[in-house]
């Protein structure tokens, strides 16, 4: 296929059909490069409101030992809140035609599964003390006195068992959270990758 006339095609997949004479443009692009990039604000605002959020509670509680794990919850979204700012910024548009467009797609494609990959193995580790985080502000609201409570055997166990089932549940809705997000942007990415590499 003509890398020209492939570019052309996928600029033309931003407008709609002609009606009565008229073209309409779309207010959002079709393009999954786009639709990628449009994907990593939204997962960057969301980053931005939780962490918000965990200022807010850092300030609300008192114990040392809730501040230290709200504390750590901030560090996380903070982390994750850079690291799809920085994926925002790099996925772009700017594809020239003089170049080889399959090999930049097939690049951008590439980075963004990698990333996910990334983010996904980073967020298991992370899982258990967010986790723990959590337990403990509950437990401070509940009993008004963390450090007692966390002395008790019986509330260690529950902890554990919390943390045991927890994490993998939110391991596969992160992913599944990940596959509706970016899952059929990439698709249509391969797709795309795909049908430039047919022979003409």
């Amino acid at each position: 296929m003509d890398l020209l006339e492939t570019w052309q095609k996928l600029e033309r997949e931003k407008l709609s059909k002609p009606v009565e004479g008229a073209v309409e443009i779309r207010k959002t692009s079709r393009h999954p490069v786009e639709q990628l990039k449009a994907a990593y604000m939204r997962t960057t605002l969301f980053s931005v409101f939780f962490l918000a959020g965990f200022i807010v509670l850092f300030f609300l509680f008192e114990e040392p030992l809730v501040k230290v794990g709200i504390g750590f919850v901030v560090g996380v979204y903070v982390f994750f809140f850079v690291v799809n700012f920085g994926m925002y910024r790099r996925v772009g548009m700017d594809f020239p035609v003089d170049r080889n467009l399959k090999d930049a797609l097939n690049h951008t494609y590439s980075y963004i599964t990698e990333n996910i990959r990334f983010q996904e193995r980073a967020a298991l580790f992370l899982y258990p003390i967010g986790g723990a985080a959590g337990f403990m502000m509950g437990g401070s609201v509940g009993s008004g006195d963390i450090n007692s409570m966390m002395m008790k055997p019986s509330v260690l166990i529950l902890l554990v068992v919390v943390l045991v089932v927890m994490t993998p549940l939110c391991f596969y809705l992160t992913r599944w959270m990940y596959k509706v997000s970016y899952g059929k942007c990439l698709s249509d990415l391969k797709t795309l990758i795909e049908d430039l590499e047919r022979p003409n």
